[in-house]
């Protein structure tokens, strides 16, 4: 047989509700609905399971000292926000809602933080003063994450690939050299000659843009390092660069 409470003792409940509402007991479905009726159940059931206990503002308190663990509390941080923004004038709430300030997240933390700072000054809470406020703790602000991007200075990390990617880091500069082309020659949309290409055929049928530039390519050789020999694959490359392929 479940406990009837008098309009007494549920008058006592609701004085007890508004402390613990400062407290930071969700008590109001706008806070969650589920959270609340939980915290409500929990209670009623401690009083029909110790009916000896008679029901005044004390011993709600009491009950919810002693079940603190199983009841659901807001955040710190959002109690003391709206402690400090219940206290507020109308106008100062209305400005304080309508501040925007790029990059700042819309938090409990950052509310608290702003209110605080003026509150401990005895500050009119306005655009301006809040505006103060943000450049007085804007290290202790909650920000958006901004993607770094290295611009290559002194405190920028690394992304570990450096120039050339880790599987790159063993290849000769003429090798670097040949991937940089294919890699050119990738992004422009031009294909990239297979392995086992005639490069010789190739060089040779490269054409100046102009025929002031026709003559000045094909003369142009490229030979391999301490020899006379004509390196065709470096000469093809190096005939499309200068006609602009």
């Amino acid at each position: 047989m479940s406990r009837e409470f008098s309009q007494q003792e549920l008058q006592a409940v609701m004085q007890a509700e508004a402390q613990l509402r400062e407290q930071g007991l969700i008590v109001d479905n706008d806070d969650g609905k589920e959270a609340a009726d939980h915290n409500s159940e929990r209670i009623s059931a401690f009083f029909e399971l110790n009916t000896h206990i008679s029901v005044s503002v004390e011993s709600v308190l009491a009950a919810v000292q002693q079940m603190r663990d199983q009841m659901r509390f807001k955040p710190q941080e959002q109690v003391q926000f709206e402690r400090l923004f219940n206290i507020l004038g109308q106008d100062e709430q209305r400005a304080y809602k309508a501040f925007r300030q790029s990059g700042l997240i819309d938090d409990h933390h950052n509310g608290a933080m702003l209110l605080g700072f003026l509150a401990g000054r005895k500050m009119h809470v306005d655009h301006s003063n809040l505006v103060y406020a943000l450049k007085g703790i804007a290290p202790q602000l909650h920000w958006e994450e901004r993607e770094q991007v290295s611009s290559g200075r002194p405190g920028h990390t690394s992304d570990g690939k450096g120039l050339f990617s880790k599987s790159d880091t063993n290849l000769s500069a003429r090798d670097h050299q040949k991937l940089s082309a294919e890699a050119a020659a990738k992004a422009s949309g031009k294909p990239t000659p297979a392995q086992g290409t005639d490069y010789r055929a190739l060089a040779d049928s490269v054409q100046g843009s102009t025929h002031s530039k026709t003559e000045q390519i094909q003369k142009m050789f490229t030979t391999r390092p301490g020899t006379s020999d004509i390196d065709y694959e470096q000469t093809y490359y190096a005939r499309r660069r200068a006609a602009g392929l």
